[in-house]
């Protein structure tokens, strides 16, 4: 972020909107779900568990406008919405 200002990357997503989709791996050691690899790492001599958790995941872009992106936005101010009392 340069002088308060940002890009913002914009996606439309799914299959039946034409934009973008996402990819997992089969088949992983320790998959728990799509994509989703769980791994025992160890005990410690404190008798703390650590594991590895890795996602694996691709994005495909079905059309070439599900893609946009939005120069120079100002993040550093915003108004705050709030409902009527």
């Amino acid at each position: 972020m340069e002088n308060g200002k940002s890009k913002i990357l914009l996606l439309r997503t799914g299959e039946s909107r034409q934009g973008v989709v996402g990819l997992y791996q089969p088949g992983l050691p320790g998959e728990q779900s799509p994509g989703l690899s769980v791994r025992f790492m160890g005990i410690n001599h404190q008798a703390i568990a650590s594991y590895l958790v890795s996602l694996y995941c691709s994005l495909a872009v079905l059309v070439d406008d599900a893609l946009a992106v939005l120069d120079d936005v100002a993040v550093d101010r915003y108004h705050e919405y709030k409902w009527p009392s």
